[in-house]
């Protein structure tokens, strides 16, 4: 079998040629099929067309297949330059391929994992990655999630080498949750859900680098609170990247993790929460010298009021707190950290802007009404905002709110202050590393709109690692691919119309020979944003018996 190309009239035509042996002839007969016109702009093979009847014939015998083309040579171009077959190869040696394909399948098409063989059946995935029939079938994906679950070392080995390979030694990290009606055999719990469902959740903990690219993964109970989960990442980071900066938000901020850091030797930035007593009285001593123009710094064109002080880190019989510079106990404390006490008039304004519109509503709700249990209805109805009203009941039992002017003082005095703190970095650095931290959120967002990843849907907490792994894998594709789409400039450019558009560009494989559909003026462009090269011939195969 031989494809003939033949040119009449200024026009390309291809045809499949076959040799066959023919009843009661002696040398055997050429027969030739005509396939298409040949684009002279792409070189691609514009299918003749096919009627219903043999489309029908076709697909009932399976010689006839039309696959997803254009969008599949997208997430192989991403896969490669991310080397992740490479590194598939190095930490799961011999299954790496069938790996690939399954984070294509995932990435492209966000299926149940009983439905991976219609994926793979529908795409080029598996021509692309170079692998033949093997069975990804409802039960053999269970076996293989099973595996990957149990293969905790393999993904160990694979984490340090995404880890080494990022460009850069920050790393973020952060916890979500995702739901499940099963209890995971004691792994999933009852907990703060942070997407507000009424159901038990276990926790995913994110390792991403500074450009949001994925780097490790682990999953805890649903009711571990994140401070709990440092301690573990600490010491797994020390060894995948020694020397590394962790970026983090302020729910993993306390004294003991600060000092757990430091005695780890690593370094990072993260904002205080308001609640000791130390950071108390850093924003109280600034909040009056907020105004001076010595303390005016500026960073991406917005201009801060920053004044640099020490905290101290003493270890006492419940822990460790905080100490500031001036405090006696200074000099004895077990640790320092910088601490960047920084005052946004923006922020104030909008801080201001924020709190008094949710009062106002509150009280919109509640002034002059009348409830069977007036302070169980109050605590219910206003919630945290209780820390900033308060209410009385007149004669007729009517409810009447006001503000707690010594919670609003205290709130305008310290509203568009925050506190970061690091070991060792300048200011800028700390703020510059600190804008980074949206992409981890970013990566969490993908990972549960996009991927399907809010809800778990096994009951074994062995195959909900594996399960996860694969879509891990795939959070990396999808990662790579809103960055590129993110930094276009190309206006109304999603990730998902980006590989509908793309996935107009099909194959068409009839008996081992693979032509393709025209190639769009709009599948041109992303192949050029993402720097896909489409090959000018693809291997013909005998068909499959």
């Amino acid at each position: 079998m031989s494809i003939r190309y033949e040119e009449r009239n200024g026009k390309k035509y291809a045809y499949r040629c076959t040799s066959k042996r023919m009843p009661g002839k002696k040398n055997p007969v050429s027969i030739k099929e005509y396939l298409g016109a040949v684009d002279p702009e792409t070189g691609n093979l514009i299918p003749k067309k096919v009627s219903s009847d043999s489309m029908k014939f076709s697909l009932k015998d399976g010689s006839f297949r039309v696959k997803d083309y254009g969008n599949v040579m997208v997430a192989k171009k991403v896969c490669d330059d991310l080397r992740l077959l490479e590194d598939l190869s190095m930490s799961f040696a011999g299954v790496e391929k069938p790996l690939l394909c399954l984070a294509m399948a995932q990435a492209l098409l966000p299926t149940p994992y009983m439905d991976t063989n219609l994926t793979l059946e529908s795409t080029y995935i598996r021509e692309s990655v170079g692998i033949g029939e093997m069975d990804f079938s409802s039960q053999r994906m269970s076996e293989i999630t099973r595996t990957l679950g149990e293969a905790s070392g393999c993904m160990e080995d694979l984490f340090a080498l995404r880890a080494r390979r990022s460009q850069g030694n920050g790393f973020l990290y952060d916890i979500t949750s995702q739901s499940t009606y099963s209890d995971l055999m004691g792994m999933a719990e009852w907990g703060k859900n942070r997407d507000g469902e009424d159901l038990r959740q276990m926790n995913i903990g994110l390792v991403t680098n500074d450009r949001g690219d994925p780097i490790a993964f682990d999953l805890f109970p649903g009711s571990i609170a994140d401070m709990t989960t440092l301690k573990r990442f600490v010491h797994d980071m020390r060894i995948r990247v020694p020397g590394c900066t962790l970026i983090m938000d302020r729910g993993f901020e306390n004294a003991g993790n600060v000092a757990e850091m430091m005695s780890s030797d690593i370094d990072f930035v993260m904002p205080c929460t308001i609640s000791s007593k130390a950071v108390k009285r850093l924003l109280t001593d600034f909040a009056p010298e907020v105004t001076k123009p010595e303390y005016d710094r500026i960073h991406n064109g917005h201009v801060y009021s920053v004044r640099e002080r020490i905290l101290g880190i003493v270890e006492n019989k419940d822990g460790f707190s905080y100490v500031t510079d001036d405090d006696p106990l200074f000099d004895s404390s077990a640790y320092k950290v910088r601490a960047y006490v920084c005052f946004d008039s923006k922020k104030r304004s909008d801080d201001e802007q924020e709190l008094k519109k949710a009062l106002m509503a509150k009280m919109k709700e509640l002034e002059g009404k009348r409830f069977e249990d007036p302070a169980r209805s109050f605590n219910k109805k206003v919630g945290w905002l209780s820390k900033y009203l308060d209410y009385t009941l007149d004669d007729e039992g009517l409810m009447r709110l006001s503000y707690k002017n010594n919670a609003m003082t205290f709130f305008r005095n310290r509203a568009g202050m925050f506190v970061m703190i690091t070991p060792r970095m300048d200011w800028e650095t700390v703020m510059t590393s600190y804008d980074a931290r949206n992409n981890v959120e970013m990566a969490f967002d993908i990972f549960k709109s996009e991927l399907d990843g809010r809800r778990g849907r096994t009951g074994d907490p062995v195959r909900a690692r594996g399960r996860l792994f694969i879509k891990f894998l795939a959070l990396m594709i999808r990662v790579r691919m809103q960055s590129v789409v993110s930094g276009s400039g190309i206006k109304g450019l999603t990730v998902e119309n980006m590989l509908l558009s793309a996935g107009t560009y099909k194959i068409i494989d009839d008996r081992g020979v693979r032509v393709r559909t025209e190639r769009t003026k709009r599948v041109r462009e992303i192949f050029a944003l993402f720097g896909v090269d489409d090959p000018d011939q693809l291997p013909v195969t005998e068909p499959s018996e």
